[in-house]
């Protein structure tokens, strides 16, 4: 039995590296097949630690090189939901680290799905990062956005693959720790990591002119490892995160700014969007927190009990 860490999932093939708990084999990895296995935690993801069995088999005309036997407890699971859908998705395990990839200028920032990732961040107690790619593009209210998160306590890195700015920075913060880089779709987290990993050459994609949106050109989740420990993740990016996993009433713990003034409202527990003498609303009220943030709080505060009505 050999111990592997699941690099690529492509629909029933799971590529799985040798994985010793500090170093990935950065052997040619392994074409792996579940065989009808069912597991407690669902299909593996990238990042997975897995238990495996190597052995060449062709079952359905597929050629696989080993068949993995069980997934290791996890210590996080990012997860999302997609439109219409119930189901959370998961995206990737194991990580001490998130990275959110945002740009300015085309696309342009976007806080609503920032405080989207950092809020998972939170959840799961993940160190977050915000990386602000194409920032020779930015411009003032780009600036004054950052501003507002580095005063949240946020490390914000305002990098451009192009200019090939903050790249060193970028490194040196992740490597040796197990990251992910999750974003909007063209923000340029594929263009970040062939910086970062000369030879991997991921693909990458132009813009849409009618739309501004970028264009998905990553269509799975692939593990990078750095030569040193450690190892960034790259998912497809998205334009919609849908907010999983989460009680209504644990919500308002993913915004720290929230925490001196919830202390102080005259219900207990307050859900911050209608008791009187709220103390969280009051604050926004005399600019004294983020209104930005506050509207993103009641956007998936009302997601979630959405979904926990529908779910009695």
């Amino acid at each position: 039995m050999e111990k592997g860490i699941v690099v690529e999932v492509l629909g029933p093939v799971v590529f799985v590296c040798r994985y010793d708990g500090d170093h990935i084999a950065v052997e040619k990895p392994y074409a792996c097949s579940l065989l009808g296995k069912k597991y407690r935690t669902g299909r593996p993801v990238a990042g997975d630690r897995v238990q495996f069995v190597i052995h060449s088999e062709t079952v359905q005309g597929r050629d696989y090189q080993g068949v993995i036997q069980a997934i290791e407890p996890r210590t996080s699971l990012v997860e999302r939901l997609e439109p219409g859908e119930r189901r959370p998705k998961p995206v990737v395990a194991n990580l001490d680290t998130l990275v959110v990839v945002a740009s300015v200028g085309a696309p342009p920032l976007k806080p609503g799905l920032i405080d989207r990732y950092l809020v998972c961040a939170h959840h799961w107690h993940l160190e977050p990062l915000l990386i602000i790619n194409k920032w020779e593009q930015a411009e003032e209210i780009d600036l004054l956005y950052v501003r507002l998160y580095e005063a949240l306590g946020y490390r914000c890195i305002m990098a451009s693959a192009h200019l090939k700015i903050e790249l060193d920075t970028i490194k040196q913060t992740l490597e040796g720790r197990h990251s992910a880089f999750l974003g909007h779709s063209g923000v340029g987290k594929s263009s970040l990591l062939n910086e970062l990993f000369p030879g991997v050459q991921l693909a990458t994609g132009e813009l849409s002119m009618q739309s501004q949106r970028g264009r998905h050109t990553t269509t799975a989740s692939r593990l990078l490892p750095f030569e040193h420990g450690g190892f960034i993740i790259d998912t497809p990016g998205v334009r919609e995160f849908g907010i999983t996993g989460i009680p209504s009433q644990e919500l308002s713990k993913c915004f720290p700014e929230f925490e001196p003034y919830a202390a102080q409202c005259r219900f207990q527990p307050c859900s911050h969007t209608h008791e009187p003498n709220c103390a969280v609303r009051e604050a926004v009220e005399a600019d004294e927190l983020a209104a930005f943030r506050y509207q993103a709080y009641l956007k998936m505060y009302s997601e979630i009990r959405e979904l926990e009505k529908s779910a009695y």
